[in-house]
């Protein structure tokens, strides 16, 4: 029998597990970054980025219908995992295939494309490693795939500085990956198969294939949008630029992205009382999604723009010189930090309600307005145009979802007295910062410039006690669950 406490140990060990896993891929990729070079660097993130742009195609869904399936601990687990294990092969077939052609049409002559044939297999295995760790999660068993993450990450480590003492071959260090996937594999299917008695069997069912298909269609489309909305400008940075400008590219964006962690942590834990203030209590419903868009704001804005001012140091001193390129486009990207911040308590709000499609035609609509902005500004601005329509679109989406929400509870401007109040202290740290960085040791600037805008939010009264502790709540709860 699971018990809670049971389920909180798993769930905090799992956040615990995630956490340790993105810190160390982003000190690793710093590091390959530095060693491999811009031009090695954009082969390296884009044959990646291609891939996973298309392993959307292979899951559609799958993975979250099973561990809905499976957590309802009906006599049939089994046969839905076995059917939607037939199905990812299908598809995994039909995506490498796929993949392969416009491999072919795009990049025919170019060194990339036996990369792209190598992250495809990454890919694929990846997607049946999200299956078997799916159907471990409907058991509300989350040790695992903690273990099964970190691991992963301790081998892509270890090989990868093994070989940056011997090589540059982009190739090799996308073997790493596929060996640390390969292993997570066997793991997941090991477990799967000796601790949960699950065998391995391809089967039809045309009703169940049905049944399954029309589950997944919502999921199937917002995560299509989501993966094109993400990797869409290093695609065209690739067709129209070249492999060194997306290597500088990649910098600005796994520095600014490597951030979402901070807001998912913070949000888990609003969604049930989201959903829950839906049903009963509108009054506290709008509460806590203002204290949600208050908080993050708070959060993010000094992060925002404290890299920016730091934004020189942080290219210079951390990748080197040769990547001074990326320091105009990482300015760019993380001016939207704040939006994209805030659009997850309101993407999680959006679902909470019952708003799903909303949330799927915004997404859907930002998508599109990614690929037009991306092919009017890369030609014409370079890597400033694609960090410009990620910017701009981030913003597009945060308006977009505002707007549904305020069609679900009434907002007033008196409501955001907080974030006013942060944007101010902000942009009072941000000189400071930038002064500072002049007259001591730049890395100590983050303490200080901190430090200024907790003093001038305590001073303006916009931050207490009580705000600090609904914070450390906040993340702690998203532990606990």
């Amino acid at each position: 029998m699971v018990t809670t406490q049971k389920i909180t140990a798993n769930t905090s060990f799992f956040m615990v597990a995630l956490v340790f896993q993105k810190l160390l891929s982003f000190i690793y990729f710093t590091f390959l970054a530095r060693y491999l070079g811009a031009e090695a660097t954009g082969q390296y993130f884009f044959a990646v980025s291609f891939a996973t742009m298309f392993s959307v195609l292979i899951d559609i869904g799958l993975s979250t219908v099973l561990i809905k399936e499976v957590a309802k601990n009906s006599p049939d687990n089994e046969k839905w995992f076995h059917q939607i294990f037939t199905l990812k092969l299908l598809f995994s077939v039909v995506t490498a295939l796929l993949i392969i052609v416009l491999d072919r049409i795009f990049f025919y002559n170019d060194q990339v494309r036996t990369l792209i044939y190598l992250t495809t297999a990454i890919v694929a295995v990846d997607s049946f490693i999200l299956l078997f760790y799916a159907f471990i999660r409907g058991r509300q068993n989350l040790r695992y795939e903690s273990w099964g993450t970190m691991i992963f990450q301790i081998i892509v480590l270890s090989l990868g500085f093994s070989l940056m003492q011997f090589t540059k071959n982009v190739f090799l260090f996308l073997i790493v990956l596929f060996t640390a996937s390969l292993f997570n594999l066997i793991y997941s299917g090991l477990v799967l198969n000796k601790r949960f008695r699950v065998k391995f069997r391809l089967v039809y069912s045309k009703k169940l294939v049905k049944k399954i298909l029309l589950i997944t269609l919502p999921f199937a489309l917002a995560a299509i949008f989501a993966k094109v909305y993400a990797y869409i400008d290093t695609f065209f940075l690739k067709l129209f630029l070249g492999d060194a400008e997306v290597g500088f590219y990649s910098v600005a964006y796994k520095i600014t992205f490597a951030l979402q962690f901070i807001p998912l942590a913070f949000v888990a834990s609003l969604y049930p009382a989201f959903s829950d203030y839906f049903k009963n209590d509108y009054q506290s419903l709008r509460k806590v999604l203002v204290k949600s868009f208050n908080y993050l704001a708070f959060i993010s804005l000094p992060i925002s723009l404290g890299i920016v001012a730091l934004a020189e140091e942080i290219i210079n001193k951390i990748y080197t010189e040769s990547f001074s390129y990326s320091i105009l486009p990482l300015q760019i990207l993380i001016i939207s930090i704040p939006f994209l911040f805030i659009n997850f308590a309101l993407s999680y709000f959006l679902n909470a309600t019952d708003r799903q499609k909303i949330n799927t035609r915004n997404l859907g609509l930002v998508m599109v307005l990614n690929i037009v902005l991306n092919l009017i500004l890369i030609p014409r601005l370079g890597i400033w145009g694609a960090s410009l329509a990620s910017s701009i679109s981030t913003i597009c989406l945060f308006s977009l979802n505002l707007q549904a929400v305020s069609k679900v509870i009434e907002l007033r401007w008196g409501m955001f007295r907080t974030l006013f109040y942060a944007l101010f202290s902000a942009l009072v740290m941000l000189p400071a910062v930038y002064f500072l960085k002049t007259v001591i040791y730049w890395p100590l600037t983050i303490i200080v410039g901190g430090l200024l805008y907790f003093i001038l939010m305590f001073i303006t009264g916009a931050l207490k006690k009580a705000d600090l502790i609904f914070i450390k709540n906040s993340f702690s709860r998203s532990k606990s669950r």
